[in-house]
């Protein structure tokens, strides 16, 4: 159970941040602080994995107090909540803060941003990941035109034909968007041609994740000898989100499934690019052991690249459902509940795009499927759904 406190010397604000917490995360203990005296209390007897405290001064100074934290509990995820209006002031709060949200926030925002900070805490706290992350160097920054977008969403007048017109200054990001467009996501449907079409038959949320998944194929830098590879990546990952966002069409976490489908392999992305001879070393012994590659990549590095990924795309603030359906895609337990949700419509997605497209060498390769997943009534027509799918072409 996560333990969060909340500080803010206005009473009403506090329990509305309360309410917005326990409504949405009901295994989190949230526990109220009126000042920083009373906060330094409760520090001492109920150490908190995250704190979340009202920027303004005097009563509340919550930059001072986060502070304060980060000398005394570094482990402790600190976010302020306010505008903070001096460039001193915000200065001081970029040194201290892991996020920095508005007042006006709502609650799926603050929810969301703690648990993905808290699972970023989690996934660099292992030993191994760091260890891959050395060798992976620094991490690349996020990509621009995905981080324009996210940052004109805040506007609530924002249109989708505006959005369209952002990414059209891009030809090449242009036609890549729309190649995704047309097979990764309307299938049989009319083809697009322009990108403001594609905008408001998407909505912002579906052009988003097409525009961060053409940076990331289009820029990733890759040698020309490893494009067929990056090629054949990318076709599953577009196979891999349509097959997981129709696995429940009308389920409230099928943008998420696509999203998380189109950058599940992003960490295999990042290794090839950044380290193609240790790459191409679990290629071979996957093949000579005929074993998974992310199992030899858990015996050789001690992470897999689902971690990598995750660890990447929290660091680009995408929502937590995603990170943690990548984190997750090899790691779920395939027994299929009555309600999926997005982590596991990935999980069982990325199994099925193997076996409708996979070459018979590869399908010998693969995992077996757990008796509770084939023999779930949804099963058969999923797996036809899935075929129909990549008979169709999911061509990037």
């Amino acid at each position: 159970m996560k333990r969060i406190l909340c500080v803010n010397d206005d009473s009403r604000d506090l329990e509305q941040w309360r309410r917005m917490l326990l409504e949405r995360e009901r295994g989190w203990e949230v526990r109220l602080a009126t000042s920083n005296a009373d906060a330094l209390s409760v520090l001492q007897s109920w150490p908190p994995d995250a704190v979340i405290a009202a920027a303004r001064p005097p009563v509340c100074d919550g930059v001072g107090l986060l502070s304060h934290i980060r000398d005394q509990r570094p482990e402790t995820i600190r976010i302020v909540v306010g505008d903070i209006c001096s460039t001193e002031s915000s200065l001081r709060a970029l040194k201290v803060v892991h996020r920095a949200l508005p007042f006006t926030m709502d609650g799926d925002l603050l929810v969301d941003t703690l648990r993905r900070t808290l699972l970023m805490r989690d996934y660099v706290a292992q030993p191994q990941l760091r260890a891959l992350l050395g060798q992976v160097g620094q991490l690349p920054a996020v990509p621009s035109v995905y981080a324009e977008l996210t940052r004109r969403l805040t506007d609530p007048s924002v249109s989708v034909f505006e959005l369209g017109e952002l990414v059209a200054e891009d030809v090449a990001l242009t036609t890549q968007v729309l190649r995704l467009a047309n097979s990764a996501y309307f299938g049989r449907g009319q083809v697009v041609t322009r990108i403001t079409d594609a905008a408001a038959r998407l909505g912002t949320r579906l052009l988003r994740s097409l525009v961060l998944t053409a940076e990331v194929y289009g820029r990733m830098p890759v040698t020309p000898s490893l494009s067929n590879k990056i090629e054949a990546l990318q076709r599953h990952a577009s196979l891999v989100a349509r097959i997981a966002s129709g696995l429940d069409p009308r389920a409230a976490w099928k943008d998420d499934a696509f999203t998380a489908g189109l950058v599940h392999d992003i960490g295999k992305l990042l290794m090839i690019s950044r380290l193609p001879e240790l790459h191409a070393r679990i290629e071979r012994e996957a093949a000579a052991s005929y074993r998974q590659e992310y199992e030899v990549e858990m015996e050789m590095l001690g992470a897999h690249h689902g971690t990598l990924g995750a660890c990447l795309l929290g660091m680009w603030g995408l929502p937590s459902s995603v990170i943690e359906a990548v984190h997750g895609h090899h790691d779920l337990a395939l027994e299929v509940p009555h309600s999926l949700n997005a982590a596991r419509a990935v999980a069982i997605a990325d199994r099925l795009a193997h076996a409708a497209a996979d070459s018979e060498e590869l399908k010998q390769c693969s995992e077996p499927l757990p008796m509770a997943v084939v023999t779930d009534p949804r099963w058969a027509w999923w797996r036809e759904m899935a075929e129909q799918i990549a008979n169709e072409g999911s061509v990037v």
